[in-house]
C-alpha cells in the first residue's frame, strides 16, 4: 500500500491520465490536419508510436519531478509542505479537464459539422489540351490498421470505375496511375506522363463502420486545386460518396465535358463480401498473392452469389494464376474454374468487360479453331467496352500476333498502349508488333522503353534476337549494351554473357550447354537466348511450360526469324494449339504457306509477308 500512496502523492495516476487525454487529443487533430497538407500516411502512424513510446518516460518523469509555483524541481528538492501535493493535484486536474473539454469538442465537431467543398480556385477553360482527362491516383491509406491498404486502393479503383464510364471523359487506367504509389512525382510530371490535365488524389481512413475520405481535384498545368472535400460517412453510404466525388468532378470540368449526371448503384448490399472483394481485386492486380486473392474472391461470392464483380475477378484470377503466375493451386483445376466463374459473372452482368475477356482469351487458347474464333469475338467485345484495365485489347492484340498477323494486332496494341502507357507489356509488344513489320526503329524505342520501365531485359531480348539472326551485330550489341543501364547486377551479367557471346562465337556452345537446364524451366530468357544463338532444340523442348511456347509463337514471327516459322517442329505446335486449323479456314499468315516436303508438314515463308 506505501508504493501506492506515493503513487497518489507524486501524481503518477493523474499524470498517466493527462497523457492519455493530450495523446488522443494530437492523435485526433493530426488526423484531421495532416490530410489537408497532402502528407504520407506513416507520418501519423509514427506519431502514434512515438506518443506510445513516450508513455512510460512520462510517468518516470511524474515520480522525479515536482511541477510548483517556481518551476519543475526534484521531488528530493522540494520542501515538503501539507499544500503541495494538493496544489500540483489540483495543477494536473485542471490541464486533463481542459483537454478532455477540448478532445470532446472536437469530437462533436468531427461526427456533427456539415462538410462542403472548397471554392474552385480557377476556372477550366476548354481551349487548353487535356481538359476533359484525368488520372486517380492510389488513395493513401490513413488508417491506423494497415490491412486497411486495400481498402484505399479500392476507393480509387472504384472511383475509376465509375469515372471512366462517363462520356467525354478520357481517363489514364489503373495500371499506369498506380505506378505512382508511394512516390513523390510532382503532379505535373505525372499528369505530362499520363497525357492527362487532371490528377485526383485523396487518402481514406477507415476506422470500424466509419470511413473518411478525402479527395481533391488538381488541374495538372498550374498544379492549382479545383476541388477538394472531405466525406465522413458511415460504410454503408460508401457508394453515394462515390457518386458524390464523381459529380463533383464532371461539375468542376463542366466548361470541357459539358453538363453530366452521374449515378452509382452499390454492387453489393453486403458490405462484409464488399470489402473482400476490394482487398482480392487489388491482389489480383498486383500479381502477387493470387491464391490469397482467390480466398478473398470466393468468399465475397459465397456471401453475396449475386456479386457480378466478384464474380468476374474471381475468373480473372484464376485464369491469370492458371497461366504461368505464382500459385500453390492446381494450374489445371485453376483452368477449368476460370471459364465457369466468367460465365456466372455474365449471367449477372452480360456488360462484364472483364469477365468477357476472360472468356474470349480462354477460348482462343484451348487449341479449338472454332472456340479461337468466338474467342476473337469476345475479346473485341470486351476490348469495346469502358474499363480500366487494358486487358482485352492487349490479349486481343497478342493473339493476332501469335497467329502470325501483326498489321490486325497493330491497332489493339496501340490503344492498349494510349490507354496505359506505362506498362510494360503494353509498350513490349507494341514494339513487337512493329519490329515483326520490319520497321525496327519504333520496336526498338518502345522495347527499350519496356526494359526502363519493368527493369528486366525481356524485351530488349527479344528484339536482340531477331538483330542478331538478321545479321546485325553492330545494332543487337548497341540495344543490349543500352539495356543494361537499367537492370540489376544479376541481369546485366546475364546480358553481359549475352554480349560476349555475339563477339566470341567460340563461347556460344558452352553457353547453350549452360542455357539448356534453364530452359527446360521455361524461362521466357533463357527461349530468347536460344532464339538468339539458334540452338532450334532448346527452343522446342517439350519440358518447358506451355506460356514460354506462346511467348516464342510471338516472337517467331520476326522477319529474320524464319527458320523457326519453317521447322516442322513449329508446325505441329501450332497444329496442337489448333492454329492451323484456323489457318485453314481463315487463310494462312501473310508471306507463308504450307508445304508437305521430305521434311514433313511445315511452313514454306519465303513469300514477301509486307
Amino acid at each position: 500500500m506505501s508504493l501506492i500512496a506515493e503513487l497518489k502523492r507524486r501524481n503518477v495516476f493523474r499524470m498517466a491520465g493527462l497523457y492519455t487525454v493530450g495523446a488522443w487529443l494530437i492523435v485526433q487533430v493530426g488526423e484531421t490536419v495532416l490530410p489537408a497538407f497532402d502528407t504520407p500516411g506513416w507520418v501519423l502512424r509514427a506519431i502514434i508510436v512515438l506518443l506510445a513510446i513516450g508513455f512510460i518516460p512520462a510517468l518516470i518523469f511524474s515520480w522525479l519531478f515536482e511541477l510548483t509555483h517556481e518551476g519543475v524541481k526534484r521531488d528530493n528538492d522540494v520542501v515538503a509542505e501539507p499544500t503541495t501535493p494538493q496544489a500540483k493535484a489540483r495543477r494536473l486536474d485542471r490541464l486533463m479537464m481542459v483537454g478532455v473539454v477540448a478532445l470532446f469538442a472536437l469530437l462533436m465537431a468531427e461526427w456533427f459539422w456539415p462538410s462542403a467543398p472548397s471554392v474552385t480556385t480557377r476556372p477550366v477553360a476548354t481551349s487548353e489540351a487535356g481538359e476533359a482527362s484525368i488520372a486517380v491516383l492510389p488513395f493513401v491509406n490513413m488508417s491506423p490498421d494497415q490491412d486497411n491498404e486495400f481498402f484505399a486502393d479500392g476507393i480509387s479503383e472504384e472511383l475509376l470505375n465509375v469515372l471512366v464510364g462517363i462520356d467525354g471523359l478520357k481517363v489514364a487506367s489503373r495500371a499506369s496511375a498506380f505506378l505512382f504509389k508511394d512516390r513523390t512525382t510532382p503532379i505535373p510530371e505525372i499528369a505530362q506522363l499520363l497525357d492527362v490535365g487532371h490528377v485526383l488524389e485523396g487518402s481514406v481512413r477507415k476506422q470500424g463502420e466509419r470511413v473518411r475520405i478525402t479527395a481533391q481535384l488538381i488541374h495538372a498545368a498550374s498544379d492549382a486545386q479545383l476541388w477538394s472535400q472531405t466525406y465522413e460517412r458511415d460504410l454503408t453510404d460508401i457508394f453515394r460518396v462515390q457518386e458524390e466525388i464523381a459529380q463533383a468532378i464532371t461539375t468542376a470540368l463542366e466548361n470541357a465535358l459539358g453538363v453530366r449526371r452521374v449515378s452509382v448503384a452499390p454492387t453489393t448490399t453486403d458490405l462484409v463480401a464488399y470489402e473482400r472483394f476490394l482487398r482480392g481485386r487489388s491482389r489480383f492486380y498486383q500479381r502477387n498473392e493470387l491464391d490469397a486473392a482467390i480466398d478473398d474472391l470466393e468468399f465475397a461470392v459465397e456471401r453475396d452469389p449475386g456479386f457480378a464483380d466478384a464474380w468476374a475477378f474471381l475468373s480473372a484470377v484464376n485464369h491469370v494464376a492458371s497461366s504461368g503466375w505464382p500459385t500453390e493451386r492446381d494450374r489445371d483445376a485453376l483452368k477449368a474454374r476460370a471459364p465457369l466463374a466468367a460465365e456466372r459473372a455474365l449471367a449477372l452482368d452480360p456488360e462484364s468487360a472483364i469477365a468477357l475477356a476472360v472468356k474470349g482469351d480462354w477460348s482462343f487458347r484451348e487449341g479449338d479453331p472454332e472456340g479461337m474464333m468466338e474467342g476473337l469475338r469476345l475479346l473485341e467485345r470486351a476490348a469495346g467496352l469502358s474499363s480500366i484495365d487494358t486487358s482485352a485489347r492487349l490479349w486481343l492484340g497478342l493473339s493476332w500476333l501469335d497467329l502470325g498477323f501483326a498489321e490486325r494486332a497493330l491497332p489493339h496494341l496501340q490503344k492498349a498502349h494510349e490507354r496505359d502507357p506505362l506498362v510494360p507489356s503494353n509498350k513490349g509488344y507494341l514494339g513487337l508488333a512493329h519490329a515483326s513489320l520490319d520497321r525496327i526503329d519504333e520496336g526498338r524505342e518502345l522495347m527499350l522503353g519496356a526494359v526502363e520501365i519493368s527493369g528486366t531485359p525481356l524485351w530488349a531480348a527479344v528484339l536482340a534476337a531477331g538483330l542478331a539472326n538478321g545479321g546485325d551485330l553492330s545494332g543487337t550489341n548497341d540495344l543490349l549494351m543500352e539495356a543494361q543501364r537499367h537492370l540489376s547486377d544479376n541481369e546485366s551479367e546475364f546480358v553481359s554473357r549475352m554480349v560476349r557471346v555475339l563477339n566470341d562465337p567460340s563461347e556460344r556452345d558452352d553457353f547453350l550447354a549452360d542455357n539448356f537446364e534453364a530452359t527446360q524451366r521455361g524461362s521466357a530468357m533463357e527461349m530468347l537466348a536460344a532464339l538468339m544463338f539458334k540452338d532450334p532444340d532448346s527452343v522446342f523442348s517439350n519440358s518447358g511450360p506451355r506460356a514460354s511456347f506462346e511467348f516464342m509463337t510471338s516472337t517467331s514471327w520476326l522477319p529474320s526469324l524464319r527458320w523457326v516459322r519453317e521447322d516442322p517442329r513449329f508446325y505441329a505446335l501450332m497444329q496442337d494449339r489448333g492454329i492451323v486449323g484456323f489457318w485453314e479456314m481463315n487463310g494462312f499468315p501473310p508471306g507463308c504457306s504450307p508445304v508437305d516436303d521430305r521434311t514433313g508438314e511445315r511452313l514454306d515463308c519465303s513469300g514477301n509477308r509486307l
